[in-house]
């Protein structure tokens, strides 16, 4: 008998917002399930059938860490309020960011358990990082993407028994991607991608002594040496995103062949990755999706850093030659052939499946709330 049939996903971002897609369909589709999303953003899955979609509007007034601070202590808030409206038997989180750690903290308030995607993972270079762990030990029951992940939520004292390597969700919704023409692409987001065009998204390094506008500096430069078309997409909300846009408009007066997207839908953004010739900046996408795609990713700065990556990255500082140069290498053919047959080691489109077989068999709740203590540390 399934214990855990109210499942609630919470989501925070438009990063996670598609992620979740697979996941959603899959329990709607499953006649054991009563799956609910709680979205904090305008949400881009409303034609989920079967899916109840509730949504908590969390507002953050300025760029800077104390107006951060009070949105995620406003979002423990909002959450609690949602969750104990629809009380469901089991909440699953996804990722690092602040928004998500406050919906973990409601969800440990109103004493219902966790599930969390993506835990185990690695990024030096943002305050994501400590978020993860954070949230992986609110946490009950976990579904890493990978065995190394799986590793490190040992090592923080979660019990084997609780960790389920499940593979990357992205890569369940890329297996049944198919891109649409670059014609009709280029129409929709109004540059002629038959032309070589970059793809960048570059969000704040919120653990770094190089301040944003440095940052942002050095990649103008590059990409401006580069002399190729560009397609930008704006950054998500961390501290110092406000520098970066501002960046993005002072580039945007002084070049053609320039093309700014505030925020897209995952499949616009695939289809977008697949007709550019590269990935700019240091987007999770290049290092967990773009492989799947076999596109060449030109990873800025220490943000991913710690992220199990294969061939297609180009790992460079922020620093404007070195990305030149990092562009130049993924630009050629020879890197480009190189990427033939490469396997994304995040997933094989199953993980959807693995997660609801894991659903099916989680113990009563009581005994999931009370989390096994962690082995001792001797001298």
């Amino acid at each position: 008998m399934i214990r855990y049939t109210s499942i609630t996903c919470l989501s925070t971002s438009r990063a996670d917002a598609g992620i979740y897609r697979p996941l959603l369909s899959a329990l709607a589709e499953d006649p054991r399930f009563d799956p609910t999303l709680i979205t904090s953003h305008a949400c881009t899955l409303a034609d989920l059938h079967g899916v109840t979609v509730i949504n908590t509007p969390i507002n953050q007034l300025g760029d800077y860490p104390a107006a951060v601070a009070h949105a995620t202590g406003a979002a423990v808030g909002k959450f609690a309020e949602a969750l104990m409206q629809i009380r469901p038997d089991l909440v699953l989180v996804l990722g690092d960011r602040t928004e998500m750690l406050a919906a973990a903290l409601a969800a440990t308030i109103c004493t219902i358990p966790i599930a969390h995607l993506h835990g185990g993972d690695t990024t030096r270079g943002a305050y994501d990082d400590a978020c993860r762990h954070a949230i992986s030990k609110l946490a009950h029951v976990h579904f890493p993407a990978l065995i190394e992940h799986g590793r490190v939520l040992q090592a923080l004292g979660e019990s084997p028994d609780r960790i389920h390597v499940v593979g990357a969700l992205a890569i369940d919704e890329l297996a049944r991607f198919r891109a649409e023409s670059i014609d009709a692409c280029s129409a929709a987001v109004g540059l002629d991608l038959r032309r070589p065009t970059l793809l960048v998204v570059l969000h704040p390094e919120t653990i770094s002594d190089l301040p944003v506008s440095s940052q942002i500096e050095a990649l103008v430069r590059a990409i401006s040496a580069a002399e190729m078309q560009v397609l930008w997409i704006d950054p998500n909300a961390d501290v110092g995103h406000g520098e970066i846009n501002s960046a993005i408009n002072a580039f945007t007066e002084s070049r053609r062949g320039f093309v700014r997207l505030k925020s897209v839908s995952q499949d616009r953004f695939w289809n977008c990755l697949t007709h550019c010739r590269a990935l700019v900046g240091n987007s999770s996408a290049g290092i967990i999706e773009a492989a799947s795609l076999k596109r060449a990713t030109v990873n800025i700065g220490a943000r991913q850093e710690g992220r199990v990556r294969v061939r297609n990255v180009i790992d460079v500082g922020f620093n404007a030659d070195d990305i030149a140069r990092g562009i130049q290498r993924a630009m050629s053919e020879e890197f480009r052939a190189s990427l033939e047959g490469l396997v994304n080691p995040y997933g094989d489109g199953r993980t959807a499946e693995r997660i609801l077989s894991v659903l099916a068999e989680l113990p009563d709740r009581m005994n999931l709330l009370r989390k096994p203590r962690p082995a001792m540390v001797t001298a």
